[in-house]
């Protein structure tokens, strides 16, 4: 049934991009004249040519509006109010929410860094956050067993304090995966921080710091969540009742979606827990004077062990420094020069990747690292229960550890004073049964490592992708109809959101690949220069072991590592840039054009349409179901996410 179009055009909104193109419709013909004669090309809904102006008329087809709405017959115009509303309500409070994210690294560029590989991929920041997660539970899980060993009687009476030790070692693993940490043996000191009873009061100093500088919820952090998350939901409320079908509340709402993550991860990072600062770690392990059990042969009892700063457990990155017996001491623990490990880079470029960078968001790179220290400081304490429970006694000057009676009167300093040699086959961190390396070879991680990456990665995914979607799904379904330039821009920021954190994810694996090359060298031949070829100056004759050089396949795993980890930043930065930029476009009226309002992104130039036709109250009913459906799914998501957070973090510090 036809309808004067004349009494349509009042009722529609005044002002506005849709206004002025009507105007410009008008001034060329006599629209009743030319709806009749079909030089407008009027559509209905779905964009199907509609011959004469009826109820179902929504618009006109997209070469129209090329025609009489271009841009130089409706110039842009900004206006600034519209923008300040938008910006302050929608934008702002998220961009002040950023500063607290979890940065904690050490360096200004590095937290920089970390700003950006967080907005420009939320996946990867949430990929760390599982991650964290899970492997504080899977030690707590796996430690239960050996922590209810060494408070077993056997074990108690003998020595009361060691389950102490064993929760200490546990909440030191716990709280410091945003560094890297290398475990040594250099002069005994791991055996002697496992083993030596007078150790017990550096770790419970290591503890108390790491609790007493453990991140916290404080008011700044509360108010900027509540300030966010209030702002979007009072906004959403009142203009989804007063202003539902405003075209530009519904591209206001799917913009401010985007930045939904921000609220569960954050408060995420908060429950697992994180250190307030950089270098509280390494200060924890350095700040006390710990207890070596000095090498044989011991000519004093009173000089069996000697104090200073320990060097077991250390904030470093790259190879495990592999000790070595020499001809004149066996028993000793002798390493060479850290330098020797100096790996070189591939253009210029550090092969070892994020793993080495301090900071929660890249604990992504460390699940291998973390979990092979974790391991054998494990491997460590179980046989020393054991040892303990079976009454077996740690002397110096032993060949090897015999079972001896306990003796009960005596105190465990006095039962476990062993020089560093059976100290270490105490505990079994001798030379002649293990070395300790820093990256696991493939075959020796466990299914459950790879569990907890899948289970990370799909809930990378969720939180990704579903504050993406309800974003894609508001500007979706919103007429027009279809993928136009904001649906297009939040595909592309999910998109590259999502490769940022696969680059990343895959040059961890092509780092720790070539790792295990120069890790095998070095333990084949711990005297390596990494650096080049050298000679002995005691032997000029003789050349040590020369410098390792590089094949063409190493070559090519460090060229691959390298490559995916700078595309993957670059990308990560630019994304950020785009997520910010786009969203001030979307205020600033730049996408009222004839391209982005016909969605000629997605329906092209022949089935391209403008809406023009319909007022607020019209498009209301069809603005219910995606904005409603947008919204719950975004609450949904971030409740979701968070509840998991919540759920894996409790049972991983309960007992704590």
């Amino acid at each position: 049934m036809a309808v004067d179009i004349n009494k349509v055009i009042p009722t529609l909104p005044k002002g506005g991009w849709n206004a002025r193109c009507i105007d410009k419709l008008r001034i060329p013909f006599d629209l009743d004249q030319n709806f009749t004669l079909g030089l407008l090309h009027l559509v209905d809904a779905e964009g199907w040519p509609t011959p004469n102006f009826t109820e179902a008329t929504w618009g006109v087809s997209i070469k129209d509006c090329y025609k009489y709405c271009n841009n130089r017959e409706v110039p842009y115009t900004f206006d600034f109010q519209i923008f300040a509303s938008a910006f302050t309500n929608y934008l702002l409070p998220w961009l002040a929410l950023t500063a607290q994210l979890p940065y904690e690294t050490s360096t200004p560029w590095d937290n920089l860094l970390s700003l950006c590989l967080s907005v420009g991929s939320p996946a990867l920041i949430t990929y760390s956050l599982v991650i964290t997660i899970l492997n504080r539970y899977s030690l707590r899980t796996r430690w239960h067993t050996l922590h209810q060993s060494a408070l077993s009687r056997a074990v108690h009476d003998k020595y009361s304090d060691f389950s102490v030790r064993v929760r200490a070692i546990q909440y030191l693993l716990q709280e410091a995966q945003q560094v890297p940490l290398r475990a040594s043996q250099e002069k005994g000191w791991l055996s002697s921080l496992v083993v030596v009873p007078k150790n017990q009061r550096w770790w419970r100093g290591v503890q108390r710091r790491l609790r007493r500088t453990r991140r916290g919820v404080t008011f700044s952090l509360v108010a900027q969540i509540l300030v966010a998350g209030v702002a979007w939901l009072f906004t959403v409320s009142s203009e989804f009742v007063a202003s539902r079908g405003d075209r530009v509340v519904a591209t206001q709402l799917s913009s401010g979606s985007l930045w939904l993550w921000l609220i569960p991860v954050i408060w995420g990072w908060v429950t697992v827990g994180t250190q307030s600062s950089s270098d509280t770690i390494d200060e924890a392990l350095r700040n006390d004077i710990a207890y070596r059990a000095k090498e044989p042969p011991i000519t004093h009892e009173s000089s069996i062990r000697e104090k200073g700063e320990q060097l077991g457990i250390m904030v470093r990155s790259g190879l495990a420094i592999q000790p070595h017996r020499v001809q004149t001491n066996e028993a000793a623990f002798e390493v060479p020069p850290v330098t020797n490990l100096e790996l070189p880079g591939w253009l210029g470029a550090d092969i070892m990747g994020d793993e080495k960078h301090e900071g929660p968001i890249f604990n992504y790179a460390r699940v291998f690292t973390w979990w092979q220290l974790a391991r054998t400081i494990e491997c460590a304490l179980i046989t020393s229960v054991n040892a303990i429970a079976t009454g077996q006694t740690c002397k110096p000057s032993q060949e090897k550890v015999v079972l001896v009676p306990w003796n009960t009167d005596r105190r465990p300093e006095e039962n476990l004073a062993g020089d560093s040699y059976t100290t270490a086959q105490y505990c079994g961190l001798d030379l002649n049964r293990v070395q300790i390396s820093a990256y696991p070879e493939w075959e020796e991680i466990p299914a459950d490592v790879w569990k907890r990456i899948f289970v990370a990665s799909a809930v990378a995914m969720f939180v990704q992708w579903g504050t993406v979607g309800p974003a894609v799904l508001i500007a979706f379904y919103t007429p027009t109809k279809g993928v136009g330039c904001r649906t297009a821009g939040y595909l592309l920021y999910g998109g590259l959101a999502t490769l940022v954190w696969i680059l990343l994810a895959v040059s961890m694996m092509f780092s720790h690949a070539a790792m295990l090359r120069y890790q095998r060298q070095h333990r084949q031949a711990p005297s390596m220069d990494f650096r080049g070829a050298f000679v002995v100056p005691d032997l000029p004759e003789t050349r040590a072991p020369q410098g390792y050089e590089r094949n063409s396949a190493h070559s090519i795993l460090c060229g691959f590592a390298i490559i995916t980890r700078l595309l993957g930043k670059i990308i990560a930065i630019l994304n950020t840039i785009w997520l910010v930029l786009s969203s001030l476009l979307e205020y600033t009226a730049v996408y009222d054009t004839c391209y982005c309002r016909g969605n000629q992104t997605g329906l092209g130039m022949n089935k391209g349409w403008l809406l023009l036709f319909k007022s607020e109250q019209q498009l209301a009913q069809y603005a219910t179901s995606p904005w409603a459906g947008g919204v719950a799914m975004s609450m949904m998501v971030c409740g979701g996410s968070y509840l998991f957070f919540w759920l894996r973090s409790r049972r991983s510090s309960r007992e704590e």
